[in-house]
C-alpha cells in the first residue's frame, strides 16, 4: 500500500517560535544592510567563503571559525561586572591541578618568558571579598601556543592552574608574561589576513589572561580574559577591538633593581600587575559606577 504524503503537512509540535523570530530578525538585519549599506549576495559569498578555507585549514568548527564576527557580543567578559553570556574558550581544558594561592601555574623549567607575578582581589559590587572563589587561570606560552591542545610534547597543563581565594578573597600566582600571537595556520590562510585587513584588524591577538571564576554567590560564574593597558595589538585584535574592555586590562610593572628581583625569588628582572575583579552577585547593585571599578 502506498503512503500518499501532504506536502504541505508540518507537524504543529516541532514549529520552534523562538526560531522563528530569530530567523526573521536575521533577515531583516540583512536586508536593512542592503538597504543602507549596499550590501550583495556577492559580499556574502566572500565572507562564507573565507570562513571555509579558515575551517578547512584549521579543523576548527565553523561557528568558532566565524568567531570574529560576533566574538563581541559572546566572548570577552563584557565590562567586567555585568554578567554575560560567554562561550567557554575552546583553549580551555577541565581539570588543570590546584595551586596554592601565591603558588605558581605549572611550567617547564626552561619556560620563556619575563616572570609575571599576577595579584589582586575578588569582590561583589558592594566591594566585600568573595572568599573561596575558584579562579582557573590559564594563558598561551610565548610562540602562541595552548598547552593540551596539539601533541607537541609540551605538558598538558602548561601555564594552567586553579586556585581558591583566601578569607579576604585574594589572589597570588606567578607565571609568565604573555605575549601577542597569530594563530600560524589562520595567518597563512590569504583571504583570511585580506579580510582582517579589510575590516582594520591584524590576524594577532593582544597579549591575555583567561579567567573563570566560580563562587555560590555569583549571579553567574564569571568568564573572560585580562588584558594589559598600552597594549597596541587592542586596537586592531583579530576577534574585535572591543573585546577587551578597559575595565579588563591592567597595569604592569617592570622590576629591575636587583635588589627587587633578589626579595621576590627571581633570578631576572620581572613584571607584577594587581588586578581586582568586582563581580555581580545576587545581592550586588545592578550597576557600579566606573570610578568604582578596581583595575
Amino acid at each position: 500500500m502506498t503512503t500518499i504524503i501532504d506536502p504541505s503537512y508540518v507537524d504543529p509540535a516541532l514549529i520552534n517560535p523562538r526560531a522563528i523570530r530569530l530567523v526573521q530578525a536575521f533577515k531583516d538585519a540583512l536586508a536593512r544592510l542592503r538597504d543602507e549599506e549596499g550590501l550583495t549576495f556577492d559580499d556574502l559569498n566572500t565572507v562564507t567563503e573565507a570562513l571555509q578555507h579558515m575551517q578547512q585549514a584549521t579543523g576548527v568548527p565553523l561557528a568558532l571559525a566565524a568567531m570574529p564576527l560576533y566574538g563581541e557580543l559572546f566572548q570577552g567578559g563584557r565590562d567586567g561586572y555585568t554578567p554575560s553570556e560567554d562561550v567557554t574558550s575552546p583553549t580551555f581544558i577541565p581539570g588543570s591541578p590546584h595551586v596554592d594561592n601565591d603558588g605558581a601555574l605549572p611550567m617547564r623549567p626552561d619556560e620563556p618568558g619575563v616572570p609575571l607575578v599576577v595579584s589582586g582581589r575578588v569582590l561583589d559590587g558592594h566591594g566585600q571579598p568573595l572568599a573561596g572563589a575558584k579562579l582557573d587561570i590559564y594563558h598561551a606560552a610565548n610562540n602562541g601556543n595552548y598547552s593540551g591542545l596539539w601533541d607537541d610534547g609540551v605538558p598538558k597543563y602548561n601555564l594552567r592552574g586553579h586556585l581558591f581565594t583566601d578569607t579576604e578573597g585574594r589572589y597570588t600566582f606567578t607565571t609568565i608574561t604573555p605575549v601577542a600571537y597569530a594563530d600560524a595556520t589562520t595567518a597563512a590562510i590569504e583571504k583570511v589576513v585580506e579580510a582582517a585587513a579589510a575590516l582594520g584588524r591584524s590576524v594577532y591577538r593582544p597579549a591575555h589572561i583567561h579567567f573563570e571564576i566560580h563562587h555560590p554567590d555569583l549571579i553567574t560564574s564569571w568568564f573572560g580574559e585580562i588584558y594589559f593597558k598600552g597594549d597596541p595589538v587592542i586596537p586592531v585584535d583579530f576577534v574585535g577591538a572591543k573585546i577587551a574592555h578597559p575595565a579588563l586590562q591592567g597595569d604592569t610593572v617592570l622590576h629591575e633593581d636587583p635588589k627587587d628581583i633578589a626579595e621576590a625569588g627571581f633570578e631576572v628582572p620581572y613584571r607584577s600587575m594587581e588586578f581586582d575583579f568586582v563581580l555581580k552577585t545576587r545581592t550586588s547593585p545592578a550597576t557600579i559606577a566606573r570610578e568604582e571599578r578596581r583595575a
